[in-house]
């Protein structure tokens, strides 16, 4: 399998059409600070800009609104207004934005396999599956 993936990573940079390297390109978005925790919390089932700031923990409310409109403005996330009295607005992913949950799931996974004593609080390396059974 790695070297299919070298294979593949290779037939990549080696296209003529390449314009940026696309691993970059993804963690320009999900690198950005704050970002990913937004989109892991849409993914949890939170989606009002108080859920946010109840659990991302550091985050202020305006950094939080700039990322929700630049999120908003990539086409990753959108913005609906639930009800208008009081105004509730929620905030859900996209196709573009639900194409993230393998890529934040390979990114857990990773951590959870490798980096256990960082993660959990026996130290003890998990896979995904081991945690659904």
């Amino acid at each position: 399998m790695a070297d299919t993936l070298c294979s593949i990573i290779e037939k990549v940079y080696n296209m003529p059409e390449l314009k940026s390297c696309p691993i970059e390109t993804t963690f320009k978005i999900i690198g950005k600070r704050w970002t990913v925790l937004i989109i892991r919390e849409i993914l949890r089932g939170h989606r009002q800009f108080n859920r946010f700031m109840e659990n991302i923990e550091g985050i202020t409310p305006k950094v939080l609104t700039e990322r929700l409109r630049e999120l908003e403005r990539l086409g990753i996330i959108r913005r609906e207004i639930a009800s208008e009295y009081p105004i509730r607005v929620e905030y859900s992913l996209t196709d573009t934005g639900k194409g993230f949950e393998p890529v934040l799931l390979s990114a857990a996974s990773f951590s959870m396999k490798y980096m256990p004593k960082a993660v959990f609080k026996d130290g003890k390396p998990r896979t995904p599956k081991m945690i659904l059974t």
